[in-house]
Parts: structure tokens; C-alpha cells; sequence
């Protein structure tokens, strides 16, 4: 199989997000850490600033929420479970991994929830949260 082959193939079972980021990897070595902004819907977050925004409205996160939006961000679709999420965040261990996720969560959400009336964040149940794109 070639190259271009193997192009097409991921191109067609890959999102248009997940193939352009694909491309860019490919061509200048970049991965989705290297990447200043994640724009997704009307949602927009600055890596290297570390702020997020609604349109023009600053959301004003907590290191925690910001860190919790950016894992979910990139990762659209993806589900994690709470203890996912908190190894990802937080630097130390802790036994009240359940409770601090949702508290974050709860946080992140009503402070999306002033700007916008979309879900960018869904519950699943049993299992954790995942990151959803609400159509316009």
C-alpha cells in the first residue's frame, strides 16, 4: 500500500480537525502541544497565555478549569473518567479524585454556561465527561 493510499484512507475515518492536525504534524513536526490556540466553536483558548474566551467575553478559569477545558478540548468526543482527568491535572495524589473533578467541572461549566447556552461539556454517565462541539 503507498503512502498516498494510506493518505486517503485516513482521510476519510478521520474529522476534518483530527486529518489537519495530521497534516501538520507530518509536514512541520508539530504536535498538538506545540499549538498557541484551540478554537473550538465559539470557544477559544490561548495556550501560551493560558486564558480562554466565549466570542469577546474573557471566562476567567481557574488553573484547574483551564487545565481541565484544554485536556477536553483536544480531545473532542474522547471520553475520560474523573480519575483520567485528575491524573492529568492535578500534580499531587490524592483520594478525593472523584470530588475534585466534578467540583472543576461544575465551575467550568457555569462559567460557560454565563456566555453561551451550548454544552461544551457532557456527562457520561457511569463512565466521566467528554468535550462536545455544539452546532450552531
Amino acid at each position: 500500500m503507498s503512502g498516498i493510499q494510506i493518505g486517503e484512507i485516513l482521510q476519510n475515518i478521520l474529522t476534518a480537525e483530527q486529518w489537519k492536525e495530521l497534516k501538520i504534524f507530518m509536514l512541520e513536526g508539530q504536535t498538538k502541544d506545540t499549538y498557541p490556540e484551540i478554537c473550538r466553536g465559539e470557544l477559544h483558548i490561548c495556550l501560551e497565555s493560558r486564558n480562554a474566551w466565549i466570542g469577546e467575553q474573557h471566562l476567567g478559569l481557574t488553573k484547574y478549569e483551564f487545565d481541565v477545558l484544554c485536556l477536553l478540548a483536544r480531545h473532542p468526543r474522547r471520553v475520560f473518567s474523573k480519575e483520567q482527568i485528575y491524573e492529568h491535572v492535578w500534580e499531587k495524589e490524592s483520594g478525593k479524585t472523584d470530588n475534585a473533578t466534578r467540583c472543576v467541572i461544575s465551575g467550568l461549566r457555569k462559567k460557560l454556561k454565563q456566555y453561551i447556552d451550548k454544552e461544551y461539556i457532557q456527562t457520561v454517565r457511569g463512565i466521566g465527561y467528554k468535550f462536545v462541539i455544539p452546532e450552531a
